[in-house]
């Protein structure tokens, strides 16, 4: 009994060195980005969403090498439904709006779909052709997408700063294009002064905040661990959903509060964001490494699902204006209620 008490008060200990952990890196990382004039969609789509998966990605990674890889990929394919049907669905319902950039849904959407079924094809390979595993070839896929993805997001925020200066008055581009030396070195300091701005402060809580990580996860999948083996949970269960969940505070933290001051770019760009980092990152760096073992209902119940409820909520905004109201996210939090129920209750 002592034993199954200090497991449950180092799974809470646990979490909140991981959410503290990842508050203070996105916290520093964004106002690194916002000092180098990094746009709003893209610090919700890197810093933010990167940043608040860095425990589910640090879970599932210390999960597999720990030899618990269902448990590890339970964390991503749970964290990333939950991410989409729970924490959407719950902004949505708490605020009465989340409403994303065209730009958001027509790229950041559709690519956590279009990584959602490069998992699931990679899966049903592995599957058929009797691997039972996602293949080392499968994982170098999944990380040169990410790599891709991240060059379209840097190539679209280059876009838009050229089109904001064009767009100014007596802009920079003018002042060279002009060669007044005077001019053109007032830019200079302006531009010095802005990167000095990027306090040493906000680079050491940086590098803190994924020590924190990196702790904080070993704590939690040790305590997690534990605790299922104790109780009979399977790993898979107790990834889909306990750490699924607990690992995603920080999302919901950053999404929920994103929306409600208005900034809906870094709400969306968080939630996409993170499913396309939690599937591409989350699982092709740790099948890098060891072999990812395809689980039978993860493969015909938990990735369609994933898949379903991304597309699902996409729609929902598209016929809604590109956004989701409180009925959306109603329904949203329905969709997930029943998930839970049928994965825990009926499938198990």
């Amino acid at each position: 009994m002592f034993e199954i008490i200090l497991m449950c008060i180092l799974l809470v200990v646990s979490l909140l060195i991981v959410i503290k952990a990842a508050d203070l890196f996105v916290d520093h990382i964004v106002e690194i980005g916002t000092a180098l004039g990094v746009s709003q969609i893209l610090l919700g789509v890197t810093a933010a969403a990167i940043g608040t998966s860095l425990p589910e990605f640090g879970s599932a990674l210390i999960a597999s090498l720990g030899g618990n890889a269902d448990m590890g990929v339970g964390v991503v394919i749970g964290s990333n439904i939950w991410n989409v049907a729970g924490i959407l669905g719950i902004t949505a319902t708490v605020t009465g709006l989340v409403q994303a950039d065209k730009k958001s849904i027509n790229r950041d959407g559709l690519m956590a779909i279009v990584t959602g079924v490069v998992l699931l094809a990679f899966m049903l390979f592995g599957y058929f052709t009797g691997q039972l595993f996602i293949s080392g070839f499968g994982s170098i896929v999944m990380i040169v997408f990410y790599i891709y993805y991240m060059r379209i997001l840097i190539k679209d925020q280059e876009k838009a700063q050229k089109d904001k200066i064009k767009k100014l008055p007596n802009s920079e581009e003018d002042i060279i294009k002009s060669k007044d030396i005077e001019k053109i070195d007032d830019i200079s300091n302006k531009t010095l002064e802005k990167r000095k701005s990027i306090k040493k402060k906000s680079i050491l809580f940086t590098i803190l905040g994924i020590i924190g990580l990196a702790i904080g996860c070993q704590l939690l999948i040790t305590s997690a661990s534990s605790l299922a083996s104790t109780f009979g949970i399977p790993p898979a269960i107790m990834g889909l959903f306990t750490l699924s969940i607990g690992t995603s505070i920080p999302e919901l933290v950053v999404t929920l509060s994103s929306a409600i001051k208005g900034l809906h770019d870094i709400s969306m760009g968080t939630v996409f964001g993170s499913v396309t980092f939690n599937i591409l990152i989350g699982i092709g760096i740790p099948a890098l490494l060891v072999a990812i073992p395809i689980d039978y209902l993860s493969l015909y119940f938990d990735a369609p699902v994933m898949i379903g409820v991304t597309a699902g909520t996409l729609l929902l905004m598209k016929f809604n204006g590109n956004k989701l109201n409180r009925f959306s996210g109603i329904i949203l939090m329905i969709v997930y209620v029943l998930y839970a129920f049928l994965r825990i209750f009926v499938l198990g």
